[in-house]
């Protein structure tokens, strides 16, 4: 019996080793099922030929076995890998360019699909025309996959760039979601929209396809609206304080800035206790996700979505389930009542979570003079939805000014010249310092000069989310 056993170790354990030991690289070869390999003569090293058509195998890996893909980018293009989950895909990795590698657990029967990073551009065969997609085949644990160097994006523009498209298309999304679908699933909506000429953003973000109205500001309205929070008696239940402004005339909190300076006011008691939870709620209910910046924007109109160093929250884009949330709803109106400016103006809340050390470094919320349709954001208004034990101050870097959270407080100010609302306001830098103790949750509505539901709608806002 102890002779048997021990034949049956060495035949389960030794042979397998010395086996694997006889290549090189062997970290890549399984101990367990057969591959199909080419194989190098001269310097002995193998090539496992999983990703060719048909390898031999021996199929016995369980179908909730973990496997793992190997995958090196050559092409030009920085990349990122989506699992295929028959909707919009789930993000996965993200591949430097010219020989960056990537590890993917994945199983049986898995794909994946390959877009530049940033945006969901798929990166294909020029000679064929076809995306380049991973599918893991389940011939053996380790497979390897190669991007090659000439993946790049399609001469043909017009793409459905998800498996899920001609559904969405069936079931009404040309219309309900033009832009996105136009961009995402232009070959099921050119029926519907003519997407194949609607792609050129010139054309689908024209004044004449947007049906602009005029501006939601003149000059002197900004100071108009601003002098009417201190001195109308109907916005006092929201207890305004005014922290800075042109004549100096209004303030009185205890940080204020000199006569000369841009308005930066507070409402301390804007929202209930209820509604500061309901939004934290929402964005829970959103998903929230590390802060991105804005990035080169394509010819299709996109806007790459960047991971910045200097912005380290989180946040998440109060839309669907959170938008029909009653609370919010009713926050937005009472803006929508205070600033006498309609909500088609508005982009959707953004809802912000900062954890220790946190923090988003100097940064304007508009530029110039902003040539995309919604035009400038001309004012934001800041919602703290928790106190923060110490730090998570909003610092206004050029007015020597700082606000503390306060649960309930709203925080506004323009990003525009009372006299030119089309221009920005080099004044208003801001940023949010790092929290030292506790936890902060803020939302903001940022507010434009032109109606941005509509070119959002229609993919005219870099946006694509």
């Amino acid at each position: 019996k102890i002779l048997i056993t021990l034949t049956v170790a060495f035949i389960r354990v030794i042979i397998p080793f010395l086996l694997l030991c006889n290549t090189k690289n062997s970290k890549y070869k399984s101990l367990l099922f057969t591959q199909a390999q080419t194989c190098n003569s001269a310097d002995g090293t193998c090539e496992n030929t999983d990703n060719k058509k048909d390898g031999p195998t021996v199929s016995t890996i369980r179908p909730d076995q973990e496997l793992l893909v190997l995958v090196t980018n050559k092409s030009r293009f920085r990349a990122d890998v989506y699992w295929d989950d028959n909707r919009f895909g789930v993000y996965v990795a993200t591949v430097k360019a010219n020989g960056g590698t990537a590890q993917l657990n994945s199983f049986m029967s898995h794909s994946f699909f390959i877009t530049r990073h940033g945006v969901k551009e798929g990166l294909f065969d020029p000679k064929t025309d076809t995306q380049h997609k991973i599918y893991v085949t389940g011939k053996s644990i380790e497979q390897l996959y190669v991007l090659p160097e000439s993946a790049a994006p399609s001469i043909n523009k017009c793409q459905d760039r998800f498996s899920s498209c001609t559904l969405y298309s069936a079931n009404g999304g040309c219309w309900s979601s033009p832009g996105w679908m136009i961009v995402h699933c232009c070959k099921s909506c050119n029926k519907d929209l003519d997407a194949g000429r609607l792609l050129d953003p010139k054309i689908r973000c024209s004044e004449e396809n947007l049906n602009i109205t005029g501006p939601v500001w003149e000059p002197g309205d900004l100071n108009t609206l601003f002098t009417s929070w201190t001195t109308d008696p109907k916005f006092q239940r929201y207890q305004p304080v005014v922290l800075s402004s042109p004549t100096g005339e209004y303030q009185k909190g205890s940080e204020t800035t000199p006569d000369g300076d841009p308005w930066v006011i507070t409402f301390d008691n804007f929202l209930t206790e209820e509604e500061a939870d309901a939004l934290i709620r929402g964005g829970e209910m959103a998903g929230f996700q590390r802060s991105t910046n804005q990035g080169a924007v394509n010819d299709l109109g996109e806007m790459e979505q960047t991971i910045s160093m200097t912005r380290t929250s989180s946040n998440a884009w109060c839309v669907g389930r959170c938008e029909s949330l009653p609370e919010v709803q009713a926050v937005s109106r009472r803006i929508e009542n205070v600033t006498q400016i309609p909500q088609q103006n508005y982009e959707s809340f953004q809802i912000l979570n900062y954890g220790y050390n946190e923090f988003y470094r100097m940064h304007h919320d508009s530029s110039g003079s902003e040539r995309v349709p919604p035009g400038n954001r001309i004012l934001t208004f800041f919602l703290y939805l928790s106190d923060v034990e110490e730090g998570g101050e909003t610092k206004f870097n050029k007015l020597g000014l700082s606000v503390k959270p306060k649960k309930g407080r709203a925080l506004v100010w323009p990003s525009v010249l009372n006299e030119r609302p089309n221009f920005w306001d080099s004044r208003m830098y801001h940023e949010a310092m790092p929290v030292i103790k506790g936890k902060k949750y803020a939302a903001n509505h940022w507010i434009h000069l032109y109606d941005y539901v509509g070119p959002n709608q229609w993919g005219c806002t870099g946006s694509f989310s």
